[in-house]
This record gives C-alpha cells, sequence and structure tokens, in this order.
C-alpha cells in the first residue's frame, strides 16, 4: 500500500519535467557533465606541465651560472655534449648496441 502512495506521488508533470530539466542539463547542455570532467583532467595534465617546466627553467638557470662561473663545470659540458678535446688527448668513443 505505501509504495502505491509513492508512485502516485511521483507521477506528477513537475517531477517529469523536473528530471528532464536535469537530464538536459547534465547530459546534453554545452557544459555538460562529461565536458567538465574533461576539462579537469585537462587542467591537472596542464598544471603537471606547468611544475615540469618550472623544475626545468630552474635547472637550466642553474646549469647557466655554473657554466658561467665555474671553469670545471664549463669543461666537463664541453667534453660530454659537444665532444671537445684538449690538444694533446685522443678520444676513443665506443658504441653498444642496446
Amino acid at each position: 500500500m505505501a509504495f502505491k502512495g509513492i508512485l502516485r506521488k511521483l507521477n506528477n508533470r513537475y517531477i517529469y519535467a523536473t528530471l528532464v530539466f536535469w537530464a538536459v542539463f547534465l547530459l546534453f547542455d554545452q557544459f555538460n557533465m562529461f565536458e567538465q570532467i574533461r576539462l579537469k583532467k585537462t587542467l591537472k595534465d596542464l598544471k603537471q606541465q606547468i611544475e615540469f617546466y618550472k623544475k626545468e627553467i630552474s635547472d637550466g638557470k642553474e646549469l647557466s651560472d655554473k657554466l658561467q662561473n665555474d671553469t670545471a663545470t664549463m669543461e666537463r659540458v664541453a667534453r660530454e655534449q659537444y665532444m671537445m678535446k684538449r690538444d694533446n688527448e685522443v678520444i676513443y668513443l665506443i658504441e653498444t648496441q642496446e
């Protein structure tokens, strides 16, 4: 008997209109629920990229300062990255297969 009373209260045009409104609002609107979830994921990824690039910039500035002030660091970078050598040295490169 109580179940029939609940069904009678739910059988109302205002409830139907409200349900249709929420369905349109959540599923078919320009800013629907799925779009909001996608935008939050994109925002999270972009914040991670911002943190990564801030760290890269600070590392680059630190290396730049070291290169300008420390001759040992300058020589190490020149030898490792640009394959430079002194006049009386011979460099042998050994390549390994992975």
